[in-house]
């Protein structure tokens, strides 16, 4: 099997495997069919000309702690059904993770079990709220805002780059694309408050249903002012929906009685940790002496920090404190866990150990589809 980028030259063949895997209609014959604007790995028979299988990789940067990690985006990933179980999805994956580019790996999975077996892990959930507007009562009308119309989108990237930086994996946002510079086409709304916050909006008139397809703020004063905006839709909806929010927004506070909204939590998405000690240089450690060990297979990671700096190792010795598989290491590593919480492929031998003083709970999030 042969595992490499495809060309131009490999159009027909992608154009197959999408076909068959996705149910779509593709024709095969049109010349002016081209590939996905972002790379596409295939994996192709010992002649290198039957591709079984293919998936996209988009480069993109993720927040950690402050820093940035890099990340391989995937997406669309598809197979012939004639060569499903030749290992060919297996092997596209294995090229990932040995790519040393990448520092960790996302992907909105179709099963979370089956990326499972790959590495991949659920980091955190997230939340749908479908909230009465007479519920939001207690927020302040304001009409300090403005629309994105296509101009100075770099205000608003920066806005968004700012806020998105507080969650843990958030994409970094180096171009406007995922805003509608054309609104009133679209119907499609980006509303700023103050420079400090915004919200992009759809609306369902049949149900009366204001839908936040994302909302951003960096402090309690630009999230109610962001909030307080969107009660001015109370007169002609009802409800206002969002969609996609931290588990543990803070919006949910500002219910007046979450009984009579409907939450509901969801996955956020799947991540895997390509890079173990990127991950580990890029976390913040106290200004105090500490340090922890952990083992991932037969790989153990020694820790030690101090007001000095930070020194990492890798070793084959010794019992760690925490032991854990490569998923519940995606997860815990980039999520955090409680000392107190119990994770399928963790096991601890040390629970007192300095491992849960640094891997506390982050607010892990990320929207942008791919």
């Amino acid at each position: 099997m042969i595992i490499r980028y495809l060309t131009q030259d490999d159009i027909t063949e992608h154009d197959k495997v999408s076909s068959q895997a996705f149910s779509i209609e593709c024709d095969i014959y049109d010349k002016n069919s081209v590939l996905p604007a972002e790379k596409v790995l295939g994996a192709f028979d010992d002649d290198n000309k039957t591709l079984y299988a293919d998936l996209e990789i988009i480069d993109r940067k993720c927040n950690f702690d402050g820093g940035l990690l890099t990340c391989a985006a995937v997406g669309g990933v598809a197979a012939k059904p004639e060569h499903r179980g030749k290992g060919a999805v297996k092997e596209l994956f294995r090229y990932i993770s040995e790519s040393e580019k990448y520092d960790i790996s996302i992907l909105y999975p179709f099963s979370e079990e089956y990326y499972r077996k790959l590495g991949y892990e659920r980091v955190s959930n997230s939340v749908s709220a479908s909230i009465p507007f007479s519920e939001l009562s207690k927020i302040k009308r304001n009409n300090d805002v403005t629309m994105y119309e296509g101009k100075d989108s770099k205000k608003l990237l920066e806005i968004y780059n700012r806020c998105a930086s507080l969650y843990n994996l958030s994409f970094v946002r180096e171009n406007a694309s995922a805003f509608s510079n054309k609104p009133y086409f679209s119907k499609k709304y980006t509303y700023i408050w103050k420079n400090n916050s915004f919200a992009s909006i759809t609306v369902d008139r049949e149900n009366s249903v204001l839908n936040v397809e994302e909302i951003y703020y960096d402090s309690c004063e630009s999230m109610l002012g962001i909030l307080g905006f969107l009660r001015n839709f109370e007169g002609n909806q009802k409800t206002v929906c969002f969609g996609k929010i931290p588990e543990n927004s803070p919006i949910l506070n500002y219910v007046s009685d979450l009984k009579k909204c409907d939450v509901r939590v969801q996955s956020t998405g799947a991540a895997k940790i390509l890079n173990v000690e990127n991950v580990l240089k890029s976390k913040k450690y106290p200004a105090s002496n500490g340090g922890f060990t952990f083992g991932i297979g037969e790989d153990i990671f020694s820790v030690a920090y101090s007001a000095d700096g930070t020194a990492i190792n890798k070793t084959q010795n010794g019992e760690p404190d925490v032991i854990m598989d490569t998923a519940a290491a995606s997860r815990i590593l980039l999520g955090g866990i409680r000392r107190d919480e119990f994770i399928p492929g963790f096991y601890v031998n040390d629970p007192e150990s300095d491992f849960f003083r640094i891997f506390t709970p982050k607010t892990t999030f990320f929207t942008d589809g791919f």
